[in-house]
């Protein structure tokens, strides 16, 4: 039998983002079915919180999703066409994650820009980040939102995610200070994920990424990042932060200075194919930390850990090498890893 119940209509569907619009479908697509949350969840081994974010709206249905549920509440025909339509267009909306409150105006600019340029000296932009880098960074940073970590990298992960891979998205310049792709954040296994994210990213066409190198004298042109938002306004907004603020300004006189700081930045910076060159060097340094060693002994190592309580920094002192690398010994590793960190010379005395 095939649900008839009645779609949101008039006011209240013009008033819902897709997919509340859809998460409150399908909740009385399940009430007209005479089913209850429980029974759902059970027949289609789900956790409770799945149900309840699909149908509050809070999180992206997929087509498999969609598809168990349309199964079970037996929609078929225009009415299954109709609602696997709406559910693409919910795929294409802005994330619905909590917008922490110092990046709600930029937020709101960002989402209707149709380029960004950016300036980071020292962190790579929310932009760039992958969700354990942006976990990293937040972790230690003030949150006068009282959102947790996980919030503050969801929010900002999704939100790039969404302005990266749209169907129109916006073009996108960013300057990369070089100490930006040294600073360690979290460990360097999570640098290099963020590295090869980042890889694949600058070779998208409308990315375009630049890299400020230590030996520029460029980087006294600006002492700290900022971002350029061009939409449809008639001049651009300049973007600025601390610790606890975000400003916004479309003051002509900042944005024109900002503007040629940028232009200079961007000519002193490598091109897009030596940034890349630079991207992969940088790569395999942080990955040469955290290979194995051929003359670091696993099961001696691990044995020294075990039986005599050493810390990693003693184990480290002991095999001179990195703790990378002693973490690398003491946990499972794959097989395929190069033996990248070089072996330390041994020193010849004379008699």
């Amino acid at each position: 039998m095939t649900s008839e119940a009645p779609a949101p209509t008039g006011d209240q569907a013009t008033s819902l983002r897709c997919c509340e619009q859809l998460g409150l479908e399908l909740r009385e697509y399940r009430e007209h079915a005479g089913l209850d949350p429980a029974e759902v969840t059970e027949h289609l081994s789900w956790p409770q919180t799945r149900l309840e974010a699909t149908e509050e709206g809070t999180r992206r249905v997929t087509a498999a999703d969609l598809k168990a549920l349309l199964s079970l509440y037996e929609i078929t025909g225009t009415e299954a066409k109709r609602l696997r339509a709406l559910r693409t267009r919910a795929s294409k909306e802005p994330p619905a994650a909590t917008v922490p409150t110092r990046h709600r105006q930029f937020h709101e600019l960002q989402s209707t820009a149709t380029e960004q340029r950016t300036y980071a000296p020292t962190l790579l932009p929310p932009i760039l980040q992958t969700d354990d880098y942006a976990t990293a960074v937040n972790e230690h940073g003030p949150r006068p939102d009282q959102l947790t970590t996980a919030d503050m990298a969801k929010y900002h992960v999704q939100q790039s995610t969404w302005l990266l891979n749209r169907e129109q998205p916006f073009q996108l310049h960013v300057v990369l200070g070089e100490a930006a792709l040294y600073n360690i954040a979290g460990s360097s296994r999570t640098m290099i994920r963020q590295l090869d994210q980042l890889i694949k990213l600058v070779k998208q066409p409308h990315v375009h990424f630049q890299i400020l190198p230590f030996a520029e004298c460029g980087h006294t042109t600006a002492a700290t990042g900022f971002t350029l938002l061009t939409g449809d306004q008639p001049h651009p907004w300049l973007c600025t932060g601390d610790l606890l603020t975000t400003t916004c300004t479309n003051d002509p006189a900042a944005v024109t200075t900002h503007q040629a700081t940028f232009d200079t930045l961007g000519a002193r910076a490598l091109n897009r194919g030596d940034s890349l060159d630079r991207l992969h060097a940088i790569r395999r340094s942080h990955a040469t930390s955290s290979q194995r060693r051929p003359d670091v002994n696993t099961e001696v190592c691990r044995r020294l850990r075990t039986k005599f309580n050493l810390t990693i920094d003693e184990l480290a002192a002991a095999f001179d090498c990195s703790v990378e690398t002693i973490g690398r010994h003491l946990t499972t590793y794959d097989t395929t890893d190069a033996l990248a960190e070089p072996v330390p010379k041994a020193s010849h005395e004379t008699c």
